[in-house]
C-alpha cells in the first residue's frame, strides 16, 4: 500500500510537525516568482486532499515515490548483514 508517510514528497506541517495527518504534499513544489525560493509549506496542499479522486495524486497514489529511508522487505532482511 502506498502511504503518504512513506512518500518522498510528504512534508511535515510547520504548525503541527508531529501530527502526520497535517502533512503537506511537495509534489510539483513551484518556485516563488517573488523570492526565487521554493513555495512555502503552508501554501502547499494537504496530502489528504491530494489523495482523493479529484486530487493530483488520486486514490491510486500516481505521484507517489518512495522516500530514501523506506526499505523493501528484502533490504530490511539484509540490513546489518553485508554480503
Amino acid at each position: 500500500m502506498k502511504l503518504c508517510i512513506n512518500c518522498k514528497h510528504r512534508l511535515d506541517s510547520e504548525v503541527l510537525p508531529k501530527d502526520q495527518e497535517y502533512s503537506r504534499c511537495g509534489f510539483e513544489r513551484p518556485i516563488s516568482l517573488v523570492t526565487g525560493l521554493l513555495r512555502p509549506i503552508p501554501e502547499l496542499p494537504y496530502c489528504s486532499s491530494d489523495r482523493t479522486r479529484g486530487g493530483r495524486c488520486q486514490l491510486d497514489a500516481i505521484n507517489w515515490e518512495a522516500a530514501d529511508s523506506v526499505m523493501t522487505p528484502e533490504e530490511e532482511l539484509l540490513k546489518g548483514n553485508p554480503l
